[in-house]
């Protein structure tokens, strides 16, 4: 008699929006059409040419005991090598069993939940069984979140409900510890001036802000980065903020320059490809004369 039971665990159905799609973000086409179906079947392995099976032996005899699982499958039923009599009726169940989703109309975000999987429950077990066979090379289903970019084929991905819950408490966490420093910065227009510059110097996308920027849009640009790059924001933070800040000041009175991505002193001379070059070259002792004529050049000014 088989061991196994079914878990008591819910999986979410996510889907995979890869960026750089010649779709943006805002389509409704961004992962597929309104009303388009996405249809998943038990794959046919490469090697074998037969159909991949989706249960183990225990599972299999859990779901084959009407007693145990309260379906009305008879033992071989859920075999993958069983042989279809279309003239007795008989037929291999993994032949006609399918997941579909139906894409409703709207925008599919990478928050978008397209189903849940009850997975006490027989048929969403077999569901979820029949999703996960589709995760192997070549397949359109992603085992994990964190998996779903490991193949170009991938186009929904199988979300547990506790890493849900441990993403949705870490992210609490960072945002908490984004505000806490929002909230320090917030009483001095300079120090959010700073920040945003600071911001601006390592992502290439960001708004550059202007020292007569006004304080309610200083604070609107802070906030927006905790909403939609809280971790950009926190390795800003959390990383060699106040050198950045010396970057930047050195730039703002005129002591440093950026042409490219390369930064330089005024008179020409390199100091970095990138930011954290030009910190390296400034933590070096070789370099301590010239960092102290920068330090000196922005207290001055």
């Amino acid at each position: 008699m088989s061991e196994f039971t079914l878990p008591k665990k819910i999986v979410y159905i996510k889907p995979i929006i890869k960026k750089g799609n010649w779709l943006n973000e805002g389509h409704s086409g961004n992962f597929m059409y309104d009303n388009a179906k996405l249809i998943v079947t038990v794959p046919v392995s490469a090697d074998t040419g037969e159909l991949v099976d989706p249960l183990t032996k225990e599972e299999r005899e859990f779901f084959e005991s009407k007693e145990l699982s309260g379906l009305d499958f008879n033992k071989g039923d859920l075999s993958v090598y069983k042989k279809t009599n279309q003239r007795t009726g008989d037929y291999n169940y993994w032949h006609i069993f399918e997941y579909r989703i139906i894409k409703n109309q709207g925008i599919v975000t990478d928050k978008t939940e397209l189903d849940r999987l009850d997975l006490s429950k027989p048929m969403d077990y077999l569901k979820f069984k029949l999703l996960m066979a589709n995760s192997g090379f070549g397949g359109i289903v992603a085992p994990s979140w964190d998996a779903r970019f490991d193949q170009g084929t991938y186009r929904i991905a199988l979300v547990d409900s506790d890493y849900e819950e441990e993403t949705s408490a870490s992210k609490l966490d960072k945002k908490a510890e984004a505000y806490a420093f929002a909230k320090k910065i917030s009483k001095s227009h300079t120090k959010m001036f700073e920040f945003l510059s600071v911001y601006w110097l390592e992502n290439k996308n960001a708004k550059r802000p202007s020292i007569d920027s006004s304080v309610d849009w200083l604070k609107a640009e802070i906030n927006k980065l905790i909403e939609d790059n809280l971790d950009e924001m926190l390795n800003v933070m959390n990383s060699n903020y106040e050198e950045k800040l010396i970057i930047h000041n050195g730039m703002k009175c005129g002591a440093l320059r950026r042409v490219g991505t390369t930064f330089m002193f005024a008179d020409g001379t390199p100091i970095g490809n990138s930011i954290m070059e030009a910190i390296l070259y400034l933590r070096d002792e070789r370099h301590n004369e010239e960092k102290l004529r920068l330090i000196a050049q922005i207290e001055a000014n």
